[in-house]
């Protein structure tokens, strides 16, 4: 089976959006100024969690800020991820989510081509293939309190 490239399958998302066969996001930005009492209800990751946490570094190297989770859907055979803001309080911003396959590939949350001040969490973002025996890793980062912590992990979620 032929693996389409990222910018095959923004064609295809475009046209699935103009179609209506797929919902749009929800904005989770808050306007300057303005507090909201609640987070947004989040957008879920279908499949088993694999019970880590990958949390963010800051430039010194501690842990914090955010941390992301990954799924696995045997059905679907495709991973998912979130990037989630830590305590979930949404005073982080720009939250930015990168799902890397092995072929180099990715998807991301927000796109770069749209970018989102995204404020509670950043996903979920799905592999679009089958990922049986597929390695994948995350990217992404997040500003929290002046600090910006970056998101790297090695691959995971292989087999």
């Amino acid at each position: 089976m032929r693996r389409l490239r990222r910018t095959q399958l923004l064609g295809l998302g475009v046209m699935a959006l103009m179609l209506g066969l797929v919902a749009a996001p929800t904005a989770q930005a808050a306007p300057s100024g303005e507090t909201t009492a609640a987070a947004p209800t989040a957008v879920e990751c279908s499949g088993t969690w694999d019970g880590k946490n990958y949390w963010a570094k800051s430039p010194s190297g501690s842990s914090g800020g955010g941390y992301a989770r990954t799924y696995w859907n045997a059905s679907t055979k495709r991973n998912c991820a979130k990037f989630f803001s830590s305590p979930y309080d949404g005073l982080a911003s720009n939250i930015t989510l990168y799902l890397h396959d092995e072929s180099g590939d990715y998807t991301a949350d927000p796109p770069p081509e749209h970018p989102v001040n995204y404020h509670y969490y950043a996903g979920p973002v799905y592999t679009w293939f089958d990922a049986t025996n597929e390695c994948i890793h995350l990217s992404g980062s997040l500003s929290r309190g002046g600090v910006k912590y970056t998101l790297s992990t090695p691959d995971i979620r292989c087999g």
